[in-house]
C-alpha cells in the first residue's frame, strides 16, 4: 500500500522544521513506521523542549489521514488488527 506523505512537521511552538522529505524517505521501502526523535527527524529544532510531530498523508492516492505524536513515540501509519 504507497503511502505518499503531503506534508510532515516536528517542533514545538517556539521552533519546527518541514520533515515532509525525510518521512517520505522513511516510508519509501514500504515501512509504515515513523519513529519520532531528534535523530529520525535528522535535527533537533528546539533544544532542550518536548517536541511534536504532526503529518498529513495519503493512502493509495486516496485515503487522507491526519496523525500526531510526541517525541519518543512511533507511528504506525497503516493500522494492523489486533
Amino acid at each position: 500500500m504507497p503511502i505518499q506523505v503531503l506534508a510532515a512537521v516536528y517542533g514545538t511552538n517556539n521552533a519546527g522544521i518541514d520533515v515532509t522529505a525525510i518521512c517520505q524517505n522513511l516510508v519509501s521501502n514500504g515501512n509504515d513506521d515513523i519513529p519520532v526523535n531528534n535523530d529520525s527527524m535528522q535535527g533537533d529544532p528546539d533544544p532542550g523542549a518536548t517536541k511534536s510531530f504532526g503529518i498529513l498523508y495519503s493512502l493509495d492516492g486516496a485515503q487522507k489521514l491526519a496523525l500526531t505524536a510526541t517525541e519518543g513515540q512511533t507511528l504506525d501509519l497503516i493500522a494492523h488488527p489486533a
